[in-house]
């Protein structure tokens, strides 16, 4: 253990090197938390207290530039975590490499208040096995994405340490990839220490940097992913592919309400129509309406999808939730990716490019 002791306190002490802007964090937290059972055949592996340590290392911009972005002073960084299930024998531990963004909604004084957004990719030791973990039905790949949403309250408690307490919501799941894939859902509670380098007050921006439009703007993109062709077992993977646009309607500097109208055609649902021999289209279309939160190229969105067209003898329901993260990468061009999900099962992810006409 004299080397985790070693990279902790490497991870604590003071770095000699210093950005004359930007503010740098490096961080050490612990996670304790429950798993949520959403299906009835979850709750015999789901009774445990997932537990947790996780590294970062973040930077806090403070240029006008940078601070246009979210229009809020924010981080950004890389973090890694390791969980254990405490159910070593079905869902063993996960070991997560993440990148997120964190806004403050408040930054002046010691306590600060803001929202963090994790995304990235964990590798799981323990997944669903026909024959030796037929139990496990959250996990059947051992790399798969992870998606977290983070409250965090931020303590100064001098120029070089500040402490964190966090509510976090994590999500693991393959994306639809491969069957079974019920997904796990854990909140968790984590308390942590931050080493702060370069810390400096942060000085309120310019009104005229705050500025925001209230016109109504249009979107338009593709998307695409990988699916089974099998949902309750191991099996090839087939190509989805689809076109989506609509409109945003600002409110606020943040919030806004938008529509739109979203069309794919999913070659695995073509497979499973052959294969159950049913004379269902694969083609789906649908439309969409929902509340949005924009962070300067940041946006965030929450859907409700009323389906127009389905494969009805394989999809039974006509409404769905659609959560969707896009980041303006160039002009007016960005990506991101997107979650479908059917009430509290998650069913599929997939990566899209966007453009939006300001």
């Amino acid at each position: 253990m004299k080397w985790v002791q070693r990279f902790i306190i490497i991870i604590l002490v003071c770095f000699s090197g210093r950005s004359q802007t930007d503010q740098k964090f490096y961080g050490l937290k612990g996670h304790y938390g429950f798993i949520i059972a959403h299906s009835s055949e979850l709750k015999p592996i789901s009774q445990t207290n997932p537990f947790g340590i996780q590294l970062e290392y973040s930077k806090l911009r403070t240029s006008d530039k940078a601070w246009k972005t979210c229009f809020c002073y924010g981080r950004s960084g890389f973090s890694f975590a390791y969980f254990n299930y405490a159910n070593p024998d079905v869902l063993g531990s996960s070991y997560n490499l993440n990148y997120f963004v964190e806004p403050y909604f408040t930054y002046q004084g010691p306590l600060k208040f803001s929202l963090r957004g994790s995304i990235g990719a964990t590798y799981l030791d323990k997944i669903f096995d026909e024959e030796a973990n037929s139990d496990n039905l959250l996990f059947s790949t051992r790399l798969s994405f992870y998606l977290a949403l983070s409250l965090n309250l931020n303590y100064q408690i001098s120029d070089q340490y500040s402490l964190n307490l966090s509510a976090n919501y994590n999500h693991i799941s393959n994306g639809g990839q491969k069957q079974p894939n019920k997904g796990m859902n854990f909140p968790t509670l984590s308390i942590g220490i931050d080493r702060v380098v370069d810390m400096a007050p942060l000085q309120r921006k310019p009104d005229a940097l705050r500025a925001y439009s209230t016109s109504l703007s249009y979107y338009a993109g593709a998307f695409g992913s990988l699916r089974s062709s099998d949902r309750e077992a191991e099996a090839t993977n087939h190509l989805l592919i689809g076109f989506t646009g609509g409109a945003l309607k600002p409110l606020s500097g943040i919030n806004g309400i938008n529509a739109g109208m979203e069309l794919w055609y999913d070659y695995s649902d073509e497979k499973i129509a052959e294969n159950i021999d049913v004379n269902d289209s694969a083609f789906s279309s649908a439309l969409n309406v929902g509340h949005h939160f924009r962070f300067g190229n940041f946006y965030f969105l929450q859907q409700f999808g009323l389906y127009i067209t389905r494969p009805k003898n394989i999809q039974p329901k006509w409404l769905y939730q659609r959560y969707s993260f896009w980041y303006k990468v160039y002009k007016n061009w960005g990506i991101g990716a997107s979650m479908i999900a059917y009430g509290h099962v998650a069913d599929h992810m997939d990566g899209r490019i966007i453009y939006v006409f300001d």
